[in-house]
């Protein structure tokens, strides 16, 4: 059951892979709060039941799971984390190219699938789908940030550009908990000071994804999260 003497900060995320990455280090950041992983188990962005017109509604039923699960009031929690995956969703659709594979392939600069139409329409609607959420600031009465990770966590924090398998996930993530948990200083440095850090305020970092391919690059807006924290954490 949930500690009823600390506020939930309570972060969204797509796969178990990015709480077991993400936890350890947060759980020692916000240790005045109550730190709640929601695994959606699959990108809430591109589901085809998913538009922007009952985004807001979809993640608003993604907090109530979790409160009833665990058993806390609307009220208990400070703050919801949203956190994705850009996948290239504000591409041209001309960058997005047929090529006889399984896989879809990320490369800087396009994208190379089986069904471009099928991944040209997820990226509108994916787009449509983080330029509303983007630009919500509550869930009800409940504050709310939605934060972007390039490609994936793993293209931000170990430059992978590689489609993974699910073992090759676990492992860069117990690496990267077993390095920061016991140094999140280090942790918050890496997100505050890289190359991949994008400049700017709130609005700013999401105008700046949706501009060209950068929503295919190495570019992440997380470090704001710690700024709006302040030194208190």
């Amino acid at each position: 059951m949930i500690n009823r003497t600390k506020k939930v900060i309570l972060f969204i995320a797509e796969g178990p892979t990015d709480e077991e990455t993400l936890s350890p280090v947060l759980k020692k950041i916000f240790q005045k709060e109550d730190v709640r992983f929601h695994i959606v188990h699959g990108d809430l962005t591109s589901n085809w039941s998913v538009n922007a017109q009952n985004a807001v509604k979809t993640v608003n039923q993604h907090i109530d799971i979790e409160r009833k699960r665990y058993g806390f009031d609307k009220k208990d929690i400070l703050k919801v984390i949203h956190l994705v995956d850009m996948d290239g969703a504000f591409i041209r659709e001309e960058q997005v190219i047929y090529a006889d594979q399984a896989e879809i392939l990320y490369f800087n600069d396009h994208i190379e699938t089986r069904s471009p139409e099928t991944v040209i329409n997820r990226n509108l609607r994916k787009s449509q789908i983080l330029s509303r959420l983007s630009l919500t600031g509550k869930i009800g009465t409940i504050p709310y940030s939605i934060y972007y990770f390039s490609r994936n966590l793993e293209h931000i924090f170990h430059n992978s550009k590689k489609n993974l398998t699910d073992e090759e996930k676990v492992n860069y993530a117990d690496a990267f908990a077993d390095r920061y948990s016991s140094n999140p200083s280090a942790f918050i440095s890496l997100l505050s000071g890289n190359d991949f850090t994008v400049p700017g305020d709130y609005r700013d970092t999401w105008e700046f994804i949706s501009q060209g391919t950068n929503s295919l690059n190495r570019h992440s807006n997380f470090h704001l999260l710690f700024q709006e924290f302040g030194e208190n954490y």
